[in-house]
């Protein structure tokens, strides 16, 4: 069984027809149409047959992760931004232009790379001469700079979405009765924005509008082996939201007379405050805008250009907070209240000037748009996400902070958050849909605005807590609420600080404290073996520190990387009867994490994640209750810190109080809106697309270049400066793009089309038969040559690969000749392969020979017990020219022959992995014996992989004899007697595991996991209407030494503070919660391994 390595294939064209000029009729017939399917089985369907196509311009090559995104900018100037001025303008020559240009993009550090940028860009160009440089000052270039967009025609394009600045008013109560209203108005100036409409207008024009999608489509992938389709979701011009929007678009009747296409112009929103330096108190609010309309793989990329700002947010200036201290009726509570209050009137006012009337004319009308195409459409802009963290959702939803309803989607208590899973949560949160209540607030500000009540006065909270609001009216809602827009759907789930900094770092933080109350010696244990685990990819698991259990001053990736090899680390230093637990709790939020972070879904995959959220919510409330409840926890150090500084604070600003010193109790709550969210990411990707296309991931990335401006400016007026310098950046930008052509070289020394390359260099030649010589009596090497020669020959001959290499007798061995016998042997470096992924995309693994470079390739097993891979170390990679002479050779020519030297895995004996058990795979070097060592083609590789040792086990020189050998780094006398393959490690890999690679199934075919087999995912218990799965189990065999007992994810956000939710409900004592916990059915480890004795597994 050999896999095809196939390469990514665009889709097929798309029949495109003229934009429709006959008048419009109330009766809609859609001219809706399928595509054929692709190689991958991939098709598209229309409700509405496109006039434009942008993947009719896609190639195979920009189907690729490792591709520069430059790939997917225009090779030529698009017609509609001929308004643009070519350069030299606005200076005099080329030399003044490319000199500037440098100075405005790329980093402000002199690094190398900028060095070299000059270099190419600038000091080598045809076009540059120093004489043209005569008298040049860089103060007077850029002056010049600026003025000259002044000199552009007033409707031009590129003029119109240029930073504007407004003052924003708002009204603060002064807790005076008065029936015309006691709000005192105040002014804060220098608000920076971009005008909505002008920035949609602008973004249509540029080059990049050629890849915008304008006719939403659904894709379905039918399976080559099933015969079964399904709907796959991943774009959110795919999606129901979008494909909904634009339905309810093409029914809607005109009266103007126009005919224009009507298209969608997909609008998504991210904002987020954050500090401009490591040091000191500057800090912006930046508002960003991306286009759905656009592909997330290019969209997402921080260097696409693909993000627009559009605003920065102020802040409350002292004025307005010394108002507020003089009002002598107010308490510190409500001075504290008044102060939040007007956080919200100041966010909404800015929110109420974006949202200005030709926003909502065009939201209404549309705009008339010349496309890339030159066609005229009639664009309508459409809201479809916010992405922002907990804090701001409050902003935007205009709930309360640790309110009783802390969701800004549902009406869903806070004391029912521990339900997460269950099928009474997934109805209730469908019966209790966030609404907007605009009566119930308008009571509210009159009794605070006219009767002079206090925020949180009898009153207003009469009218508000009951669904957690707050007196502020809603931009959004006010603004575009007459025209049906519903403000809480596009509050979309953020896995970044809801799982991998919320719910994740929580479990994290309460098993360190468990391990403190339990052994605090453990913890240098874990410390030590988090740092012993190799790094993984380009970036993808980097290198732990050595102090993994002190959570401060992590981000979100570190985290990430924490919970991708955390069962390993984790594995026995709790008591046996809580160990199972933590193992399982770890391998199901694994999972689930694993499956929500998807970038292409089915059907299939989705119910698996429903699945998984039971599973995990059962596993949670387990650990909660027998686990969690058995030992008494305290704070961490690093909590202790920052309670301490809160109340120092709070010290400053308060003439009571006292300070407490020393740890306090802490417990482990499950009542925390982070939670909460886990139930809303399958209904979300099912509207709106996968979760990496609005993960406030895309939004922590655009800070970079915030901070990178703010760096260029004088460090006052910080908005204002940070606005003018992304003017000139963005200027400049235009007219690369539409003046240059694109770099369509790959982004790599590997062609796209190739499998692997085997990087070497002539120096790196070696001679073997010396190499061997100067290591005789190494086991790895015993027989090498005669190894060699069957493997060669085996490949020579055309014989299929099963495994065991084929014995071939001295005289056919001597029909194989070495050119330049072994004293001329290339030996690589690097070994990169490039493989197709589970969402049809090309990516590439590099990796550097010797030990630790491992390997999977498929498995040649068969039967109900194989295992689907088979694990390699990678010793050597080397290339030869080669002679075949002999009877039966099939080319007697010299040939270059590429092979790799192994040390090959077995998986563990008597061991059972799978999603069922949750466990991960286990394996072990094979001992010492003819099979032990070996040689593979390169060409079956099918990637790297991650492995972990299996630390409870230990080490051991069972498996080779105890001392120095090629087979182990420098130094190492023995090896780990077992490792865990990280099923876990990225997306791709993962889905190699579960079986849900649509990519993957057309290059090899693995048994399929029936769908009984899917929705079991518990550990061995069946959760409510659901049957057991199937989980893989391997044969290669090892030493039985090891313990066979089966009983036995920039973007830098920290949360030292902890000022969310948890700390209002970490110590909660709700004694009706308990009970209900404590009458849930759980199932003792021992009676779940006494069930699974006996059944037969299959993958």
């Amino acid at each position: 069984m050999r896999f095809r390595d196939e390469l990514p294939v665009p889709p097929h064209n798309v029949p495109q027809s003229p934009p429709s000029t006959l008048p419009r009729v109330i009766l809609h017939v859609f001219d809706s149409f399928r595509t054929s399917l692709n190689r991958f089985g991939i098709s598209r369907e229309y409700r509405h047959r496109p006039t434009y196509d942008p993947d009719a311009f896609v190639s195979a090559d920009q189907l690729s992760n490792i591709r520069p995104d430059t790939s997917f900018k225009s090779s030529s100037i698009s017609e509609v931004a001929s308004s643009l001025k070519p350069p030299p303008w606005p200076w005099s020559n080329m030399s003044i232009w490319r000199l500037m240009s440098w100075k405005l993009t790329g980093s402000n550090r002199k690094s190398e790379a900028e060095v070299t940028r000059l270099v190419k860009e600038v000091l080598t160009a045809e076009d540059f001469s120093v004489e043209d440089l005569q008298c040049f000052s860089a103060h007077t270039e850029m002056k010049h700079f600026d003025a000259s967009e002044a000199t552009l025609d007033s409707n031009d394009v590129f003029r119109r979405d240029g930073w504007r600045e407004s003052a924003v008013d708002i009204s603060v109560p002064t807790r005076e009765p008065n029936p015309n209203g006691n709000g005192q108005s105040f002014t804060i100036p220098g608000f920076q924005y971009r005008p909505l409409t002008a920035v949609v207008h602008s973004v249509f024009a540029e080059p990049a509008s050629k890849w915008f999608h304008l006719t939403p489509f659904k894709r379905f992938w039918k399976s080559s082996v099933t015969g079964r389709e399904q709907r796959l979701y991943d774009e959110l011009y795919t999606s129901d939201a979008w494909i909904k929007a634009h339905d309810d678009l093409q029914k809607e009747r005109r009266n103007d007379g126009c005919t224009l296409e009507r298209v969608i112009a997909g609008l998504m929103f991210w904002s987020d405050s954050t500090h401009l330096t490591q040091f000191g108190n500057a800090s912006a609010w930046p508002v960003y805008l991306y286009f759905g309309n656009q592909s997330k793989y290019a969209r997402a990329c921080p260097t696409s250009a693909a993000c627009h700002p559009v605003a920065f947010i102020p802040t409350l200036p002292a004025s307005i907070k010394q108002f507020i201290a003089g009002i002598s009726v107010l308490k510190r509570k409500n001075y504290d209240d008044v102060i939040a209050h007007c956080k919200r009137e100041l966010f909404h006012a800015v929110w109420r000037i974006l949202i200005d009337d030709d926003f909502v004319d065009a939201y209404k009308n549309g705009i008339v748009i010349k496309c890339h195409d030159g066609v005229y459409r009639r664009v309508f802009p459409r809201i479809f996400t916010y992405s922002a963290d907990y804090p701001e959702k409050v902003l935007l939803a205009t709930i309360r902070d640790k309110g009783l309803f802390p969701c800004p989607r549902c009406l869903l208590p806070k004391t029912s958050f521990y339900r997460v899973g269950l099928c009474a949560d997934i109805s209730a949160r469908a019966a209790t849909v966030r609404q907007y209540l605009v009566d119930k607030i308008s009571a509210a500000r009159d009794a605070i605005y006219k009767s002079g009540a206090p925020i949180r006065g009898g009153i207003p909270e009469g009218h508000l807590k009951g669904y957690s609001l707050v007196p502020t009216f809603n931009a959004f809602a006010v603004r575009l609420g007459f025209l049906d827009f519903n403000l809480f759907p596009m509050l979309v789930v953020d896995l970044l600080h809801e799982f991998e900094l919320g719910v994740f770092k929580s479990v994290f933080k309460h098993l360190i404290r468990l391990l403190n109350a339990i052994n605090s010696d453990a913890i240098i244990t874990l410390n030590g073996r988090f740092h012993s685990i190799r790094s993984f990819g380009k970036g993808v698991i980097r290198r732990f520190p050595k102090n993994v259990s002190d959570v401060r001053q992590r981000a979100a990736r570190d985290f990430e990387d924490v919970l991708q090899c955390a069962i390993p680390a984790f594995e026995g230093l709790f008591p046996a009867e809580h160990d199972n637990i933590i193992r399982l709790l770890l391998f199901r939020l694994a999972e689930w994490h694993a499956l929500a972070k998807l970038r292409l879904h089915t059907d299939d995959s989705l119910d698996r994640l429903d699945i998984a959220l039971k599973a995990l919510g059962k596993q949670l409330r387990r650990f909660q209750q027998f686990t969690c409840s058995t030992f008494q926890t305290m704070e961490l150090p690093s909590e202790v810190s920052a309670r301490q500084r809160r109340q120092e604070a709070n010290l400053q600003s308060s003439s009571t109080g006292a300070k407490t010193s020393g740890a306090r109790s802490k417990a482990f709550s499950l009542l925390t809106y982070k939670l909460h969210a886990l139930g809303d990411y399958a209904a979300s990707i099912r509207l709106f697309g996968t979760t990496d296309s609005y993960t406030t991931q895309i939004g922590e990335l655009a800070h970079r270049l915030i901070k990178t401006l703010y760096q260029s400016t004088n460090k006052q007026d910080v908005s204002k400066q940070i606005a003018k310098q992304e003017r000139r950046r963005t200027r400049i930008r235009r007219q690369q793009q539409s003046a240059t052509p694109p770099d369509n070289t790959c982004g790599s020394d590997l062609p796209l089309i190739a499998h692997h390359c085997l990087t070497s260099h002539p120096t790196n030649a070696i001679n073997l038969a010396i190499y061997l010589r100067e290591r005789e009596g190494d086991p790895a090497i015993k027989d090498f040559i005669p190894k060699l020669r069957d493997h060669l020959l085996s490949r020579l001959l055309g014989l299929d690969y099963d495994g065991d290499e084929r014995v071939f007798t001295n005289e056919e061995r001597n029909n194989l000749h070495f050119i330049n016998g072994l004293n001329t042997v290339s030996q690589a470096k690097r070994l990169q392969i490039n493989y197709t992924t589970y969402d049809v995309r090309r990516d590439q693994d590099t990796l550097r020979p010797g030990c630790g470079a491992t390997v999977m390739t498929l498995s040649r097993e068969h039967g109900v017990d194989a295992h689907p891979f088979w694990y390699a170390e990678v010793l050597g990679a080397f290339c030869m020219q080669v002679l075949h002479l002999g009877s039966n050779a099939h080319n007697r020519s010299p040939q270059s022959m590429e092979f790799l030297w192994v040390r090959w895995f077995g998986v563990v004996p008597r061991y059972r992995w799978g999603f069922k058990e949750g466990r991960l795979p286990k394996i072990g070097f094979i001992p010492d014996s003819p099979g032990a060592f070996g040689f593979l083609d390169p060409s079956l590789v099918l990637r790297s992989c991650h492995l972990i040792p299996a630390f409870v086990d230990g080490r051991t020189d069972a498996l080779l004899r105890r001392g120095p050998t090629v087979a182990r780094p420098l130094g190492g006398v023995d090896d780990w007697t077992a490792f865990y393959v990280n099923i876990f490690a990225d997306r791709d890999m993962f889905a190699r595991f579960a079986g849900i690679g649509v990519g993957h199934e057309i290059q090899y075919r693995l048994p399929q996991l029936s769908e009984e087999h899917l929705a079991r995912s518990d550990g061995g218990q069946v959760l409510d209407d659901e049957e057991p799965e199937a989980v893989a189990s391997g044969t290669f065999d090892i030493d039985g030494t090891a313990d066979q007992d089966e009983g036995s994810d920039d973007e830098d956000r920290n949360d030292d503070d902890d000022d969310d939710i948890d700390d209002v409900v970490d110590n909660e004592d709700d004694d009706d919660i308990d009970d209900v916990v404590n009458n849930e059915d759980y199932v003792s480890e021992d009676q779940e391994d006494s069930e699974d004795e006996g059944q037969d597994f299959k993958f």
